[in-house]
């Protein structure tokens, strides 16, 4: 049997504690960091309407988003699907991203993120489609579309 023994000074143990409490508050700050970077906003703010609501839980909620830019959706041509917001933007998403913060949103902090997009009709538009991005019932990204091929999207305040 062999034994060893060990003596720490009290200086040796004061430097032991510091460092293994340096690293537990390094710790919960990376947690805090992390939490705070996926939590979703509840308002965003555009030049336009000023500051304005994200929730979209329910197709009402959803509504009243679109009705804040003036827009009037036909609730019951809603069609949504999932898609995933691409980890790394090209020009094209880019560009996509610009209409996005010209509503005061910005989906660069939502790279990967797999999110609900929302398809409404809109009555008394010259676009024929509002199309909403939810993620965690709050609304991240949205634009006006005509529909057609090589159509350009545009912001929702056009």
């Amino acid at each position: 049997m062999f034994v060893y023994n060990v003596k720490i000074s009290s200086a040796k143990k004061l430097v032991s504690i510091l460092a293994a409490a340096s690293i537990a508050a390094a710790v919960i700050c990376i947690v805090c960091m992390i939490s705070v970077q996926s939590k979703v906003t509840d308002t965003a703010t555009c030049d336009e309407i000023g500051i304005y609501a994200l929730d979209a839980k329910t197709p009402d909620e959803q509504a009243e988003f679109l009705g804040r830019f003036n827009l009037l959706p036909d609730r019951d041509s809603m069609q949504s699907r999932m898609v995933v917001i691409p980890c790394e933007f090209d020009d094209v998403y880019s560009e996509y991203n610009e209409i996005q913060k010209a509503i005061g949103l910005d989906l660069s902090r939502f790279k990967g993120k797999k999110v609900c997009e929302i398809t409404y009709n809109l009555n008394k538009s010259k676009f024929k489609y509002a199309v909403l991005l939810v993620y965690k019932d709050k609304v991240i990204g949205a634009h006006l579309t005509d529909g057609e091929y090589g159509s350009k999207n545009v912001p929702l305040t056009q």
